[in-house]
């Protein structure tokens, strides 16, 4: 296995000549008898694929948020901009302008399906883009919503202002049914639900769109129902001005390291086109993660091929405080304010940021240069035994370059960035377009050991820690016969200095192996193998009875298989199989664990869908835990890591007993065979099931 790296560069290297030897001249048939296509909003195929390898335990998801919105939202494909074609997931660079291209050639698009046409664009891409994608003119195209419904998509609303005018109001209702330990003794002050709500409101008119947003949520533990508050004020396309937000809002700009404040896609079942960062610039903030976000005001203008972005922000943040010196230690990004300790650290500092941004696009080349600059108003003296190369005292500044070019069917992307303290960060990648029949991508990353990621999220082995970091990744995703897919990645990393929980330098790297063949139009099969060997810190007993940490090896290995079946347009069936082994080299504990689900998915009548399944799952520990993604109620991300032995179940309901309103309720029950308690600390259940019951509505004007 030492040779594996090599090994797999060299095929891919001559699989690379040998295609790339072939005549570029390749195209699709030119079918003219292009019909109209029905798109299935029910369906979140797509959400399934790019969240579950987000190997966290969190409920609120910038992710979710910003694929629902865009669901919700679809870009129009005559009057969509390759800009916004390419953060569109699964749609690379190259793909985007081949779209536009056609657009331009061919005056405009009549149906959806006409993507068919163009050189490359196969039937699993197409069904994985078109649910973000409309054209509004056509007469052949349909949409199945949430409640079962198909109306074409060129259907006429009201006249006047309600035609422009969308309004929605979300409202959502969590809470575990039994009572955790802090709760019972008092250190929870406020109750156990999870309260959130949220009015937004889009106004569309032809020469600019205007959105607002106003969400408040609580925690469950938090005593106000406004522990959260968030809103923003944005136009779009008016005027010179491209984009104008005053309230809360993003930036994600190049690759994400110098400066990029939402979550990005990691490694997973997408093995070329998920590593790469796809930024929206300024861009409105509606999700309910506390951290991470910018609060002030922020302006993207455009000036023939420059493009000029000012922002502004004067945020509270919370942080752990030396109150005897006045100094803060670390950042708190839990949002959690349910204690007292954890009240103590709310908005606790604050942060007054101001920066900007020159791009610039010529044909086939996009250049962005963006610098930012901001103040604390408490300094950071972090504890140096556990963090050696932690932002230190109250000043911060970055500057980085990014880059985006294609040559007919390559890409090649990346950006370098420079932290107040001097240190470099790099990423640079080359993606490879092959028509039909393959992707290919190679990408290189260096993060110095002192560099200061403040506001960075860039792709990595530690996702969003973009610091003490080298690694080479290369991807492939073949098309070998019509159905069937394969998807390879191989990542080689490395963290040269040590950090607190690693007293060394360690290195590693990861296998991933995705087929899926789609035997018929209504029945998918897929299998996905994964290795991951990387250093691990264990705690062990010397030959004196002391313990000492020392560096062992870990193996991870995960085989997955499952299938997916349409029995009719009513009814869907899926079932999956998982099994991991982890073993070490040096010191023992090797352990393994195994998970079965099936679930049904059953549209009773019109408006009212069902979803239920039940898993198996038994593991020797929490080290070999098993993720597992599940259906929610609307702006819900559920992947839970199941250990120890039992089974859990869940029954989730949505109805629409009108157009323009959404009810959904999810029951789930998790049963851990033998247990006294589930939990630690605080958080501790009594007993052997945890359960929680979960109410959601929305109503759309």
């Amino acid at each position: 296995m030492k040779d594996f790296p090599l090994l797999l560069n060299i095929f891919l290297l001559i699989l690379f000549l040998l295609i790339f030897g072939q005549s570029t001249s390749y195209s699709q048939t030119d079918t003219t008898d292009v019909i109209g296509d029905t798109t299935d909003l029910n369906d979140n195929a797509q959400e399934e694929i790019l969240l579950e390898n987000v190997l966290e335990d969190i409920e609120d998801s910038k992710l979710l948020d910003y694929l629902e919105n865009l669901k919700k939202n679809p870009y129009d494909l005559n009057k969509v901009t390759q800009d916004e074609l390419e953060t569109i997931p699964f749609l690379n660079a190259v793909f985007a302008k081949r779209i536009i291209d056609y657009r331009k050639k061919s005056k405009y698009f009549n149906s959806k399906r006409e993507l068919l046409k163009i050189n490359g664009i196969t039937d699993d891409l197409y069904d994985n883009i078109k649910v973000f994608l409309v054209v509004r003119r056509s007469k052949t195209d349909y949409v199945k919503d949430e409640s079962g419904k198909i109306k074409p998509v060129n259907k006429k609303g009201k006249p006047s202002l309600i035609k422009d005018l969308n309004i929605r109001y979300r409202s959502r209702f969590l809470q575990d049914l039994q009572p955790r330990k802090g709760y019972l003794n008092g250190n929870y002050a406020g109750s156990r639900a999870k309260i959130y709500n949220q009015l937004n409101f889009r106004l569309s008119k032809i020469n600019y769109q205007l959105e607002g947003n106003f969400t408040i949520e609580k925690d469950p533990g938090e005593t106000s129902l406004t522990d959260f508050k968030s809103g923003f004020l944005m136009i779009k396309n008016f005027n010179f001005i491209k984009k104008g937000v005053v309230g809360d809002y993003t930036l994600d700009f190049g690759q994400g390291i110098g400066t990029w404040s939402s979550f990005g896609f990691s490694k997973g079942n997408v093995a070329v086109n998920s590593i790469k960062r796809k930024g929206k610039g300024i861009n409105r903030y509606s999700s309910v993660d506390e951290s991470q976000f910018f609060r002030g005001a922020a302006t993207q203008v455009d000036f023939k091929n420059f493009d000029i972005s000012l922002f502004y922000s004067d945020n509270y943040l919370d942080a752990t405080i030396d109150t005897t010196f006045d100094e803060a230690s670390g950042f708190y990004t839990t949002g959690f304010h349910r204690t007292i300790t954890e009240l103590v650290k709310e908005n606790s500092i604050k942060e007054k940021l101001f920066g900007g941004r020159i791009g610039y696009t010529k044909d086939f080349l996009k250049l962005g240069v963006t610098y930012w600059n901001s103040r604390f108003s408490k300094p950071f003296i972090p504890d140096e035994d556990k963090e050696l190369y932690n932002f230190t005292g109250d000043k911060a500044n970055m500057l980085s370059f990014d880059y985006d070019y294609i040559f007919e069917n390559m890409n090649l992307y990346g950006e370098v960035a420079r932290s107040q303290n001097g240190a470099v960060a790099t990423l640079n990648s080359l993606q490879i377009t092959f028509f039909k029949i393959s992707d290919l991508v190679f990408s290189y990353r260096n993060y110095s050991k002192d560099f200061i990621p403040l506001h960075s999220n860039a792709f990595g082995e530690r996702s969003g820690n973009t610091q003490n970091e080298t690694g080479f990744y290369s991807g492939i995703t073949l098309r070998p016969l019509k159905g069937l897919i394969i998807n390879a990645y191989y990542d080689q990393f490395k963290f040269p200095y040590r950090s607190y929980f690693d007293p060394v330098s360690i290195q590693g790297n990861d296998l991933l192996t995705y087929v899926e063949w789609k035997l018929s139009r209504d029945l998918n099969f897929y299998l996905r193998y994964k290795n991951e060997n990387k250093g691990d810190t264990r705690t062990v007993l010397d030959e004196f009875g002391r313990e000492v940490k020392k560096i062992d090896n870990r193996s991870q290995l995960n085989v997955r298989t499952g299938l997916i079946y349409e029995i009719s347009k009513t009814i869907r069936v899926r079932s999956r199989f998982e099994y991991v082994y982890v073993s070490y080299d040096l010191f023992g504990g090797n352990n393994k664990g195994l998970l079965f689900y099936s679930d049904l998915r059953f549209i009773p009548l019109t408006g009212l869908t069902i979803d239920t399944r039940i898993i198996f799952f038994d593991t020797d520990s929490y080290d070999s835990r098993i993720y597992e993604f599940e259906n929610e109620i609307r702006g819900v991300l559920t992947n839970l890591a199941m250990f120890d032995k039992g089974t859990r179940w869940y029954l989730l309901l949505r109805y629409k007993p009108f157009p323009f309103i959404e009810i959904s309720g999810k029951y789930a029950e998790t049963y851990i065979d033998g247990a006294k308690s589930i939990g630690s600390g605080n958080d501790e259940i009594e007993g052997d099931i945890n359960n929680r019951l979960n109410i959601g509505l929305e109503i759309l004007f």
